[in-house]
């Protein structure tokens, strides 16, 4: 289970935590609705997905552990039923499932608690992220229609797949984008690749860089899709790095296993 909460810097960084624990899931773990992870939970409750929570966060940052515990509920505007193939051999498949929807946090251990717009997806795979690719990346933006949605991954064979489609609000329908192009950006500070797929002639700038470590980074950035200016998360990960020993002995210090 991951939960990341991202405060204000400057105004309150107190209300910020990151958890990530592993855990072993049984049969009795799973039900048709939803799935138990540890003391925390996942599932549909009438016309919302519901995450209860009860984590710690992970020491790294922290003198000690502390507790990230409440509620997030997200209603789905929009639903697609569309997996797609985002690997040659067909061994991985993403789902967006919902990616457009409304958010109600309420995380009282971080005096945390408000509405907004969220997103659902899913991945599934034959093999691990690094086994199955070199580098991928990932962006989504609520828009005016619904969401635009981004995806560029390059297999372990040097294979690229590209995906740029918009989601409508309501009926869920998937179109494609169209005359759109990568954008490279300057390295991470850990030195991994930031292209960004957007309109053609279009810029990036960062908003806020959330997460940069050794193989993955997570931003918000601003710029344009679809012919609209957007503030869209961003996410890049590198299969090469994550496959490296030097930095599986890091991910210790940012995981914890039950």
């Amino acid at each position: 289970m991951n939960v990341a909460v991202y405060g204000s810097p400057a105004v309150a960084p107190w209300r910020s935590g990151f958890a990530l624990e592993e855990r072993a899931i049984s049969a009795d773990d799973r039900a048709s609705d939803g799935i138990q992870i540890g003391r925390s939970s996942l599932r549909w409750v009438g016309d919302r997905l519901q995450a209860d929570l009860d984590e710690r966060t992970t020491p790294l940052g922290h003198p000690f552990r502390r507790a990230i515990a409440g509620r997030v509920a997200f209603f789905p505007e929009a639903l697609t039923g569309r997996e797609l193939v985002i690997d040659r051999d067909e061994q991985h498949r993403w789902w967006p499932v919902s990616p457009v929807g409304r958010i109600e946090v309420d995380l009282p251990s971080l005096g945390v608690r408000f509405r907004g717009h969220g997103y659902h997806d899913a991945n599934a795979g034959e093999n691990s992220l690094a086994d199955g690719f070199e580098h991928w990346s990932w962006s989504r933006a609520r828009t005016s229609r619904g969401a635009a949605l981004t995806y560029d991954a390059i297999d372990r064979s040097g294979i690229k797949t590209s995906h740029a489609f918009r989601v409508r609000a309501g009926s869920g329908d998937i179109e494609p984008i169209e005359a759109t192009e990568e954008f490279a950006r300057v390295r991470s500070a850990w030195g991994l690749p930031r292209d960004a797929r957007i309109d053609a002639g279009a810029t990036v700038r960062a908003v806020r860089s959330l997460e940069d470590g050794p193989f993955y980074y997570r931003a918000l950035i601003d710029t344009r899709v679809d012919g609209e200016p957007v503030t869209a998360m961003y996410e890049a990960l590198s299969g090469r790095r994550l496959r490296a020993a030097w930095v599986r002995f890091c991910t210790r210090y940012r995981m914890a296993k039950a």
